[in-house]
């Protein structure tokens, strides 16, 4: 009887074990499906951007305010940068821009100020009921319209052209190739006799990665190649001329928040090398200040004040 009351009792013992290891996986498994996954990261096609995305703006802005600051004939220097209230104190800002938006991202209006805050330009769009551009017009100082322009689709709702107005006449015109989607594969772009043609390549996630202009010849005039991090955003555009020269080359940095810090252009022609410096980004990684600065020298200064629908 002892003996079969030890193998009960470790029959028992194994039993309690085997129940604890299946409860113990069952809360592993659990908690490994309740733990919180990564977002994936999403992309926005070209064709899909509004006017904000393909600024890289973020948030729902309303307003956007841009003051211009030119500094080149005081030669302030880099260092200056973390000072740049006392560098602007008293100054007057050379140019002014207000942009007027949409909650959904559409540019509604612009204008430019000059140093005596008046009007020197404004722009208004207008959009139909697909959210899709239709026209524009353009008005000079003494509000008389300059200029307009319309845009022109196709059974698909592609946009297939444009037409810029000088009064009555067309001055530019524009006639456009599309794919499947929508995205502008081919331009071709003609001022008067003047004809020039363009063709676009996309990669993967819509995004235009390559850009050939050729003359009215047909030789081509020169190409762009541009390149994108993970997350969407543009880090590398170069430009050669016929023949695979480099002439220019521009690089975006960005912080691990995705905050654009540094914009480094580059015009191998004329020996010519700029960067470009953003600071205090909002809760959107927008930029507040920007520094453009070429041989250590400080040359000009925007400031950008953004209103959002929620602020």
């Amino acid at each position: 009887m002892a003996r079969l009351y030890t193998i009960f009792k470790t029959y028992r013992n194994i039993v309690r074990h085997v129940r604890l290891f299946i409860l113990i996986s069952l809360l592993v498994a659990i908690c490994a499906g309740c733990k919180k996954k990564p977002e994936p990261i999403v992309i926005t096609p070209d064709v899909k951007k509004n006017h904000l995305q393909r600024n890289h703006i973020y948030g729902e802005v309303k307003y956007l305010y841009t003051t211009t600051f030119y500094l080149a004939g005081d030669s302030v220097m880099v260092s200056d940068t973390a000072n740049f209230d006392k560098i602007l104190d008293g100054r007057q800002p050379e140019i002014t821009a207000i942009q007027q938006y949409t909650s959904d991202g559409l540019l509604l209006k612009f204008l430019k100020l000059n140093q005596q805050k008046d009007t020197i330009l404004r722009r208004e769009y207008h959009y139909n009921d697909l959210a899709l551009p239709t026209r524009w017009e353009e008005y000079d100082s003494t509000r008389q319209m300059v200029t307009h322009g319309k845009y022109l689709y196709d059974r698909n709702n592609f946009l297939c052209g444009e037409q810029v107005f000088r009064g009555d006449s067309i001055a530019i015109a524009f006639a456009y190739k599309t794919d499947g989607i929508g995205n502008i594969t081919g331009s071709t772009q003609s001022i008067g006799d003047y004809t020039q043609h363009t063709e676009n390549k996309y990669n993967e996630n819509g995004q235009v990665c390559k850009i050939v202009e050729y003359e009215p010849n047909g030789r081509v005039f020169k190409t762009v190649k541009i390149e994108y991090d993970n997350y969407g955003d543009e880090v590398n555009r170069c430009v050669y001329k016929s023949g695979n020269q480099l002439i220019e080359y521009t690089y975006n940095q960005y912080s691990q928040e995705g905050k654009q810090v540094k914009t480094i252009y580059q015009d191998k022609m004329h020996n010519l090398r700029e960067t470009h410096y953003y600071f205090g980004h909002d809760r959107y990684n927008n930029w507040q200040t920007e520094a453009l600065v070429r041989d250590n020298k400080i040359l000009s200064i925007r400031k950008r004040q953004i209103i959002y629908y929620q602020n």
